[in-house]
């Protein structure tokens, strides 16, 4: 029953989306129930369709489309109640949906019952879609380099390609990110607290306004503020390089990807161990092959560095 219900609440929630993008104020209005209420943080609160109405209605004429929902949630509290969540992103918006309470009405179709949800950024003209597309730098720290405490291979050669990017990024003025893992344990073998091996490699440190998210897990959307970053930003492609391919690149992609991101990996930007595993016995390169392919397959777009800078 709790699938049937999901499904059906995630088709009403679509065409909810549908009809805005197309400019059907009316009609989304119109999936309110009469007594709905509606609290849109930080504009107030709306009670009832008309004033809910009037909401839209004013909000219309600023010219919102491209309204995009990800890392959706849907819980269902019974056979006529659910509760939706997400992140939305539109050209001119973007922000978090707390609580949508979608309810089962006697003419079987779903409608909102309340609304609750957060404009945390809203510009005067739309997001130039170039600029929805961000640099993700992971781990590049001194640990992984020459004389770290646990040396990579090739990641020289993974920072060369990733400066490049960076280069790129930042000559356009485009989102750069830089993922930086710190682990809470003092006694960590690399990427000690307080150790000259957390640091961002120099060639590729953060410059002024370029945002660092500090993470202690693998997972890098783990209790850091990153989702909060890309919502922020109205982001909505990943580009992704740095350390380490079986680990924190693959799991990133896999996470931003099931929340509904885009994510290209940029093959010569990747770096990985030597290790063994059983009677395996895989180089560094070998390591980024297997894991590259592994994300081909619905995790991530695999190119180069010179495939994406010509691309783009």
């Amino acid at each position: 029953m709790s699938q049937s219900i999901r499904k059906s609440v995630m088709q009403a929630s679509q065409e909810w989306i549908a009809n805005f993008n197309q400019g059907n104020t009316q009609t989304c209005i119109e999936r309110y129930l009469p007594n709905a209420s509606m609290q849109v943080s930080p504009f107030g609160r709306f009670e009832g369709i008309d004033a809910i109405g009037g909401f839209w209605s004013e909000f219309a004429k600023s010219g919102p489309s491209e309204l995009v929902y990800r890392n959706v949630e849907i819980k269902v509290l019974s056979d006529k109640q659910a509760i939706l969540s997400a992140n939305w992103s539109m050209n001119i918006a973007s922000g978090f949906i707390s609580k949508e309470l979608w309810a089962l009405s006697d003419d079987g179709q779903w409608y909102l019952e309340e609304d609750d949800f957060s404009v945390l950024t809203q510009l005067t003209v739309p997001l130039d879609r170039q600029k929805r597309t961000a640099l993700i730098l992971v781990d590049l720290q001194n640990d992984y380099f020459s004389e770290g405490r646990f040396e990579l291979e090739n990641t020289d050669k993974a920072a060369k390609q990733a400066l490049s990017l960076l280069t790129h990024f930042r000559t356009n003025k485009l989102p750069v990110i830089h993922i930086q893992h710190i682990f809470e344990d003092e006694n960590a073998p690399f990427f000690a607290a307080n150790t000259q091996g957390i640091e961002i490699e120099a060639s590729v440190k953060p410059t002024d306004g370029e945002a660092v998210v500090v993470k202690h897990q693998i997972d890098s959307f783990i209790d850091t503020s990153l989702e909060q970053t890309l919502v922020e930003s109205g982001i909505e492609r990943l580009v992704v390089v740095g350390a380490m391919a079986q680990a924190c690149v693959q799991t990133i992609c896999r996470s931003a990807t099931n929340k509904g991101y885009l994510c290209e990996v940029i093959s010569d930007a990747i770096a990985a161990p030597k290790l063994d595993y059983g009677q395996h016995n895989f180089n560094g390169a070998e390591l980024v092959a297997a894991n590259l392919l592994s994300l081909s397959f619905g995790g991530a777009e695999i190119k180069t560095t010179e495939q994406w800078l010509s691309a783009n």
